[in-house]
């Protein structure tokens, strides 16, 4: 297995300085009682990426998410993040709301977001979204510029940062890979974006394109074949455009087993989760041994689901079904839930105002349909938990859904099997056949998400298999996702990277 100092050692034997840039920042700084706090985020790409600079001792760039964070930091925008392991830059890029709107919002959120996933949900196309787009890709490629000093590697992520590499412009003595967390449409839908020209040239100037499974990397070829004037080597990928050569290559991302483990191991105190079981069960603990989390685990099955509010995460098609389950399995009815925690994402974007109507009505329609004395099937919290909150909930729950429409990978799949495997009585997993971590967790009941009778019989399946079978699945997922962690991807992607640097000489 690839551990953190095998990651750590072989970055340090390449003697080049490391930048990571994306999006999202892997800490939030706030004040609290006066001082500075710096908050762990509890899921997304910078969860994955925060070994990876720790491991690199990166300059790592980000875009500031708070104005109290603008505050903190001042004009200089950065901080050190560190701990027992090892110690990165993080630096902000600042942005203006309007320049938010357009890049994020419009651009990012209700143009390439749409296109790339298969969720039946128009792209939006408008000038100033893009413009702002454009900005905002320049603000980041000039902070990494800024900070490029001898040999560099430069490691870009992620589809809102797709025009960086453009605006780096080919610095010297520097290696630029950049990773595609998302899925990679077909030529079909692609054409239609009117940037797309744009952003397949910027993709291009890179050395190294990652995705994380091998039809996305057929995708994007094909994309790139129809678009342009281009000579591709088949067997290893190789595109050759004006006089550079890029690498594409599928490397499904890992998560970090370790830290997963490491809290998945330690006990569970009294906090956030007992308060909000409590006003779920309306009850309190008072003369009970136990606390109102454990007892609600044990009183009912419960049935998980952790996602952000997303349309592409499929959650009316997962409450369909599972008012069916209840349907077709009327003996779950007042021993069974479903527990949906639901990050708040995206909110001032219309279709996502309208899926929490909509998931909000259904809900309530499932809930007057089976609910009595009290108890009722569907209880859904809008609240971002801690990553130790999140897999302690793992750790207990009976059933997990992760039912995407479509997913490039999906972590949240995989730190449930990893989290499960510390228990004596693990839950089983449901998963999307259209998830990229679908293809890793092969022993999970595997579903599509359209096929609500198949979803119904996974649900019943999950909660009536028996505990050694439960046991030798999530064993046999935990073993693969050890073997293949974020520790592992990190390598694999430097390495790949470096080795696709060639002379610029078709």
């Amino acid at each position: 297995m690839t551990t953190f100092e095998d990651l750590k050692t072989f970055i340090s034997s390449q003697k080049m300085r490391v930048i990571i840039a994306a999006d999202a920042e892997t800490v939030v700084l706030e004040k609290k009682d006066g001082e500075v706090i710096q908050r762990l985020l509890s899921g997304g790409v910078s969860v994955v990426l925060d070994p990876l600079a720790k491991a690199s001792s990166s300059i790592y760039i980000g875009r500031a998410k708070t104005e109290d964070e603008k505050k903190i930091l001042g004009t200089k925008g950065e901080t050190k993040v560190e701990s027992e392991r090892g110690a990165y830059i993080l630096k902000r890029v600042y942005l203006e709301n309007g320049e938010f709107e357009n890049y994020y919002n419009g651009f990012s959120n209700q143009t390439l977001w749409p296109l790339c996933h298969v969720a039946f949900e128009n792209p939006n196309f408008h000038r100033l979204w893009y413009e702002g787009f454009v900005s905002v890709n320049k603000k980041f490629a000039e902070a990494i510029k800024n900070e490029i000093k001898g040999n560099t590697f430069v490691w870009v992520n992620d589809y809102q940062l797709c025009l960086v590499p453009k605006f780096l412009n080919k610095p010297k003595n520097t290696t630029i890979g950049f990773f595609w967390h998302i899925p990679w449409p077909t030529w079909e839908a692609f054409r239609i974006l009117p940037q797309k020209k744009e952003i397949l040239e910027s993709l291009l100037m890179c050395d190294f394109i990652g995705f994380h499974r091998g039809y996305q990397v057929r995708n994007f070829i094909d994309t790139v074949r129809r678009e342009f004037e281009v000579r591709i080597e088949e067997e290893t990928n190789k595109i050759y455009y004006k006089g550079h050569v890029t690498t594409v290559k599928n490397l499904p991302l890992g998560i970090d087993t370790d830290i997963v483990s490491n809290i998945a191991r330690k006990d569970k105190k009294e906090g956030t989760i007992d308060i909000l079981i409590k006003k779920i069960l309306r009850t309190d603990d008072e003369g009970k041994d136990e606390s109102p989390y454990i007892e609600y685990f044990r009183k009912y099955k419960v049935m998980l689901g952790v996602d952000r509010l997303d349309y592409t995460k499929g959650l009316l098609l997962r409450l369909e079904a599972i008012d069916r389950f209840f349907e077709n399995n009327k003996k779950y009815i007042g021993k069974a839930i479903y527990l949906g925690l639901m990050a708040p994402s995206r909110d001032t974007i219309p279709s996502y105002k309208e899926l929490k109507e909509k998931v909000e009505v259904e809900a309530e329609v499932i809930n007057r349909k089976y609910g009595k004395n009290g108890w009722k099937p569907i209880n859904l919290i809008y609240k971002t938990f801690s990553r130790a909150e999140i897999i302690d909930f793992y750790l207990h729950a009976s059933l997990c859904l992760v039912t995407p429409r479509d997913d490039g990978m999906n972590l949240v799949s995989k730190e449930f099997v990893m989290a499960a495997s510390f228990s004596k009585n693990p839950g089983m997993l449901v998963l999307s056949q259209f998830a990229g971590s679908a293809t890793d967790l092969s022993q999970a009941l595997i579903v599509n998400p359209y096929d609500k009778n198949e979803v119904v019989e996974a649900i019943r399946r999950g909660l009536e298999m028996k505990r050694d079978e439960k046991l030798r699945r999530t064993r046999s997922m935990a073993k693969v996702l050890e073997e293949n962690n974020v520790y592992k991807w990190g390598i694999d992607f430097f390495q790949n990277t470096i080795e696709s640097k060639q002379p610029t000489k078709e």
